[in-house]
């Protein structure tokens, strides 16, 4: 049996939770936590709060939540996987670009000055890209959202870092030559496309098949079921 906190800690983590979920003007307006010890096994677990703001469905331990980019984590685990089992390779560029001839072309966008240029120019890769630079968030990638100079090079109509269109998402410029800095971007995204074009299979065939149903887990999906989309949390 997992170790629990004991009634007094347990008690004060819930006053604690309660406190910033509660009034007029919460801090949040819900949450669910959840505590594990090192086995996985859960000690403490409380939901508080509403499922939205305003509302007045309570947060319960089964609300659903948008996970967004801790995708990343299960497309990691998905990539590594194939690593394990030889299909990928973490520093062959070749494999990568055949994967992914996109990556073979893809250009970086440097900043310009002077009249005529338009302020941008796209300029050859110096090194190839490999998956540990996608993995890691090396390739050179960034979001539009916070890259000022991928912001003001996409625009007047702009990227769309969340539409989940290849158009926004994938089919960009780098902003960094691969290597020689991190970056939060779309790297992992083309890890995605990798995994997918390795197997045959779209990533939610392949999660479902191989990470999230050896797991037991029924609840999580690209796409909600109604019944999971009746207990979905609402954005703000």
């Amino acid at each position: 049996m997992p170790q629990h906190l004991s009634a007094t800690a347990a008690a004060a983590a819930r006053a604690a939770i309660d406190q910033r979920t509660s009034g007029a003007s919460p801090r949040i307006p819900g949450l669910v936590y959840c505590a594990v010890n090192k086995k996985g096994e859960a000690i403490f677990s409380h939901a508080s709060g509403r499922t939205a703001l305003g509302g007045t469905a309570p947060m319960t331990l089964d609300t659903v939540f948008w996970m967004a980019s801790c995708t990343k984590l299960i497309t990691s685990i998905a990539c590594m996987q194939l690593v394990e089992s030889g299909t990928l390779a973490l520093d062959d560029s070749e494999q990568l670009e055949a994967f992914a001839p996109e990556l073979r072309d893809v250009q970086v966008l440097e900043r310009t000055e002077g009249p005529g240029a338009g302020g941008f120019r796209l300029v050859p890769k110096e090194r190839s890209i490999t998956l540990r630079m996608l993995l890691t968030h090396t390739a050179g990638f960034g979001y539009a959202f916070e890259d000022f100079k991928l912001r003001d090079w996409s625009l007047p109509v702009g990227l769309d870092d969340f539409s989940g269109h290849a158009s926004d998402v994938l089919h960009r410029p780098l902003v960094n030559q691969p290597g020689t800095r991190f970056q939060y971007g779309v790297g992992m995204d083309w890890v995605g496309v990798v995994v997918e074009r390795a197997t045959g299979m779209s990533l939610e065939a392949y999660f479902q098949s191989f990470i999230l149903g050896p797991l037991g887990i029924k609840n999580m999906r690209f796409f909600p079921t109604a019944e999971m989309k009746a207990s979905l949390a609402t954005m703000h």
